[in-house]
């Protein structure tokens, strides 16, 4: 399962790119709140949280125990977050690998504490209960 779900992440960290070729338009607040909401969960290295708060795809590809290894191992060594801004959104319905449905592709500059400059890109799905959810996150 862990490879699969790293297997995605590098397929969405492939595909970012590809959503804003097809000129997509901004996304939807509530969206942005929503990835705002789970980045401060995040931010706050509450794994458990994140994991509960995500899509039940992003549930499928990686275990509980193991994603409460995965976001730690991430960001720690980044240190806190002292600023982050919103660079882009971009709506999608298709991506590689997973099912066709509403997408949005969030990219953020965001500076740590220990990196000064690493862009973040937050995947989020608007599931069957009309709630966006986190799908995948990727730091570069």
């Amino acid at each position: 399962m862990r490879k699969l779900f790293l297997v995605f992440l590098i397929a969405f960290g492939l595909c970012v790119h590809s959503a804003v070729a097809f000129g997509a338009t901004t996304a939807p607040d509530v969206a942005t709140e929503a990835a705002e909401a789970w980045l401060a969960l995040a931010d706050k290295g509450d794994a458990q949280a994140t994991w509960h708060e995500a899509a039940g795809a992003f549930k499928a590809g990686i275990e509980q125990k193991d994603w409460e290894k995965t976001l730690p191992q991430a960001r720690q060594p980044l240190g806190e977050v002292t600023s982050r801004k919103l660079q882009s959104s971009e709506i999608t319905t298709t991506l590689p690998g997973v099912a066709d449905g509403e997408y949005v592709i969030f990219r953020f500059q965001t500076s740590f504490a220990n990196k000064k400059s690493a862009s973040e890109a937050l995947l989020m799905q608007k599931e069957a209960d009309g709630v966006w959810r986190t799908v995948g996150y990727f730091i570069q």
